[in-house]
């Protein structure tokens, strides 16, 4: 969809590039202004994201866009690249989101010029949904809405041949046998002295064992049935809500997606973002619901006991990303709220190693 430059920088999008990138989507616009809302950062490396206001000289269009860039901050944005982030996202929305009835933004331009290291997604404003919260989590319904639009993106990918063919796409993780030496060798460290001694014994001892065991369990992770993963898939990625008081869910930021087995994306949501007890109340029958609307889109030969038994191993995926993230110094993350996202994190997964017998997988 780029044969419109990709912008380097926010100051890059203009009224002239605005307008050249609607019509590449099929708009037959002309913009005559358009103003800068800066969302945020985000969280980690997702990216800077930035609301467009905009006025038309001719034609019409919508009245704001979405327009997603790699982080301003160098360090961020190396992470990003080395583990492919801004590719996948533009990937998936040319090449996999069209197979696929989940809820996504329109997605008006995407462009990626890898030489210079620049990507850019120009995505239909969901206002006024509004972002999740993993600290505040959610009630019962929004919930089972959330999990109900799992089958909408796995199903038509479930089992697929097609999806261990496409060299971009990571395969549980990117560079296994290297990331389970760092893992092992500088994550767990300095993830221990920060939060080590909040951690029962069967927590830390499982959080070792996987530290030595990652290659095992992505092996595990990534064997059949396995289908098109978000592998993120957590509230802060996502907008509930939409026009006219609708309940719906609209899911974001693709950078992590994989191939890997389904659970993966109920338990990155059940253990990140629902307190512990939340959790305990709700799992399984969210798993369930889980595995009902799986075959109620036609999957076959998968029974709700091996559903249940995947979701115990696939704690492991939001586990690894509560205990990447601990290794950080308090330095790093942005105040207080990080401080106590990050600790919320780390209690939610540990509570997960400790009430899953997640030991038996490793």
């Amino acid at each position: 969809m780029a044969t419109v430059a990709v912008p380097a920088s926010i100051e890059d999008v203009t009224a002239e590039w605005l307008t050249a990138a609607l019509r590449g989507s099929g708009l037959d616009v002309r913009v005559a202004s358009v103003a800068e809302e800066s969302i945020g950062e985000g969280f980690g490396v997702n990216g800077m994201t930035a609301r467009l206001r905009v006025e038309y000289a001719g034609g019409d269009g919508p009245p704001s866009f979405v327009i997603k860039l790699p982080p301003t901050m160098p360090e961020s944005k190396a992470i990003g690249l080395r583990l492919g982030f801004y590719e996948n996202e533009i990937r998936f929305y040319n090449e996999l989101a069209g197979g696929v009835s989940v809820n996504l933004p329109r997605h008006y331009y995407t462009g990626m010029d890898k030489e210079r290291q620049d990507y850019a997604l120009l995505l239909e404003d969901m206002a006024p949904a509004v972002p999740g919260d993993d600290i505040a989590s959610c009630s019962l319904e929004d919930a089972q809405l959330i999990v109900d639009e799992l089958p909408k993106l796995h199903v038509p990918w479930w089992n697929s041949e097609r999806l261990p063919k496409l060299g971009w796409l990571p395969i549980g993780e990117p560079n296994i046998e290297a990331a389970n030496q760092r893992f092992q060798d500088v994550i767990f460290p300095a993830t221990m002295g920060h939060y080590g001694s909040t951690l029962s014994p069967t927590a830390y001892r499982v959080a070792e064992k996987y530290s030595r065991g990652l290659v095992h369990i992505v092996k595990q992770m990534t064997a059949a049935p396995y289908t098109l993963t978000h592998s993120d898939y957590r509230l802060v990625n996502m907008l509930l809500g939409g026009t006219g008081g609708s309940r719906r869910v609209t899911v974001l930021d693709w950078q992590r997606v994989a191939l890997g087995k389904g659970p993966i994306d109920v338990a990155f949501f059940t253990v990140l973002s629902l307190p512990t007890e939340t959790r305990r109340a709700w799992q399984w029958g969210l798993v369930e619901r889980y595995h009902e609307g799986l075959l109620e889109q036609g999957v076959q030969g998968y029974s709700l006991e091996e559903c249940q038994r995947d979701y115990r191993l696939c704690a492991f995926a939001p586990s690894r990303i509560a205990l990447a993230h601990g290794s950080r110094p308090p330095s790093q993350l942005d105040g207080e709220a990080g401080l106590l996202l990050q600790a919320t994190l780390m209690e939610r997964a540990a509570a997960a190693m400790e009430d899953l017998d997640m030991e038996e997988f490793l």
